[in-house]
């Protein structure tokens, strides 16, 4: 159970904390922890709930971190499905501008916005997914993100495309 766990999100845990913390060798060192935690623990964990039981953890593990550094910050990236044409490399400065952008108004928002968009709209988790992950019910899932978005409308200045 552990090794086929481990191969089938270990890369996806890592691609969520480096998202959150910007840093390959802390993504790195971070997932092995929340792995020894699943290991640790493996037994209390409800079949079918291990995902959502590994992105909490790996969540606490890069908030842990950040308070202990009284340091909150937010990190730009692409999906996979934005990958850019190569003959078009104006195209690309101006959507790692936009990207940038993006980013820089989403790290100014509160933690649970952050938690919320990070998932639902980057991650592209379901809502019983977020609920999961996070721990809460499906209407705060829902309200979050819809304040969430609108608080990053005003970041933005209006220029705002709910698709992200």
């Amino acid at each position: 159970m552990f090794e086929e766990q481990f191969y089938l999100h270990n890369q996806t845990i890592f691609k969520y904390l480096y998202y959150l913390l910007n840093d390959e060798k802390l993504a790195e060192d971070f997932t092995q922890e929340t792995f020894m935690r699943f290991f640790k623990y493996r037994q209390t964990i409800k079949e079918g709930a291990e995902l959502a039981w590994l992105r909490s953890t790996a969540r606490n593990l890069a908030y842990d971190y950040y308070r202990r550094k009284r340091l909150i910050q937010f990190v730009p990236f692409l999906n996979d499905h934005e990958e850019l044409e190569p003959n078009l490399p104006h195209q690309w400065l101006i959507q790692q501008e936009d990207a940038k952008k993006l980013y820089l108004a989403i790290s100014k928002l509160k933690l649970t916005y952050r938690d919320v968009i990070i998932l639902r709209k980057i991650e592209e988790l379901s809502i019983q997914e977020t609920c999961d992950v996070l721990g809460w019910n499906e209407g705060k899932v829902k309200n979050t993100l819809k304040r969430a978005l609108v608080a990053l409308k005003k970041q933005l200045g209006g220029e705002f495309n709910e698709e992200l």
